[in-house]
């Protein structure tokens, strides 16, 4: 275990407002939701003055894929 002093560590700051700490950094799901009602991505951004660090996707679209085997006709 390490003991940490107060101020020592690293904390983040918005590059906007200057304001420093995780605890600003915030997300919110998106309004538009796919058939499951699962949001289709997060917006992660200050809490203070709202710049936006990331947008991260929940939902992704995915299609079946089918395994594709060749024959041969030649029985050799």
């Amino acid at each position: 275990m390490t003991s940490e002093t107060p101020g020592t560590r690293a904390e983040p700051r918005c590059p906007t407002c200057d304001i420093v700490g995780i605890e600003h950094f915030v997300t919110r799901e998106s309004v538009e939701v796919s058939k499951s009602r699962d949001p289709w991505f997060v917006v992660v951004h200050c809490d203070q003055c709202g710049h936006v660090y990331n947008v991260l996707a929940k939902h992704v679209f995915t299609q079946a894929t089918t395994p594709h085997f060749v024959i041969s006709k030649d029985n050799t």
